[in-house]
């Protein structure tokens, strides 16, 4: 784990990439920004999280990072003992955590509620669309006093590093953190209701409704068909293995 404080002072807003090894551009992103001759106004903590991973271009060594909190300084597994420094790195802070998806090539945010926090946190992102997923699942964004998951676009791509710098200059501009113009959103927000398993071929589109009775993926001759209206999110062929992604429910703003 790499950590770079910039500003003087205690930092009250913690920017963290690559919490999975084979989700290189939250990495980049911060590497980008930290090479540019910028003036940090306020303190604030850059965090590139799991190097080892990175290194080996896996999701994980022994266990996913971001299922893994709080994590345990006695453990064998390499991630839950990363878990536990990288609680105690983000404590106290506000955090933009980002990821990358097989699923959807635009920015979009996951969050674990819908407070004024962390609503700030997305519009300070001008990101425009959000999952929340009420259950709590060991994610990083859990242990830190406000935090989002900022998802950059494709896995690997360049447009998911570049997305993710405007993202981060973004963020700190709006909470003047740095001098950088900036955009705020009012984002779109939608509610996880199921989980579909299975191996699928997804047909349908992410954030777009699905009708009743339409027919949204298949796996040769069986077809899933929806039983009630609903908003794909993470869904993808090829994104989960024995899972073909999620079912929102869109919440009026």
């Amino acid at each position: 784990m790499r950590v770079v404080n910039k500003g003087k002072g205690k930092p009250k807003f913690t920017i963290v990439g690559s919490v999975h090894g084979d989700e290189p551009a939250g990495k980049k992103a911060i590497e980008k920004i930290l090479s540019e001759d910028l003036k940090f106004k306020k303190p604030v903590k850059f965090i590139i999280a799991n190097e080892e991973a990175l290194e080996k271009d896996k999701r994980y060594l022994d266990t996913d990072l971001n299922r893994s909190f709080p994590g345990n300084q006695n453990s064998k597994s390499h991630e839950e003992k990363l878990a536990h420094r990288l609680k105690d790195e983000v404590k106290g802070t506000k955090v933009l955590d980002l990821h990358t998806t097989r699923s959807y090539p635009k920015p979009f945010a996951t969050i674990k509620n819908t407070n004024e926090e962390t609503t700030e946190l997305i519009e300070a992102s001008n990101i425009d669309k959000a999952v929340y997923f009420p259950e709590s699942s060991g994610t990083l964004v859990e242990k830190a006093k406000a935090g989002i998951v900022a998802e950059t676009g494709y896995q690997k791509s360049q447009e998911a590093v570049d997305n993710a710098v405007s993202i981060i200059k973004n963020f700190l501009g709006y909470f003047s953190v740095i001098d950088h113009s900036f955009d705020t959103s009012v984002p779109k927000m939608y509610k996880y209701k199921e989980t579909v398993e299975g191996d699928w071929q997804f047909l349908a589109e992410n954030f777009q409704k699905v009708e009743e009775g339409e027919i949204y993926a298949k796996n040769g001759s069986k077809n899933l068909k929806a039983e009630e209206i609903f908003y794909p999110a993470l869904m993808s062929t090829n994104g989960y293995e024995g899972m073909l992604g999620f079912k929102t429910l869109k919440i009026e703003n």
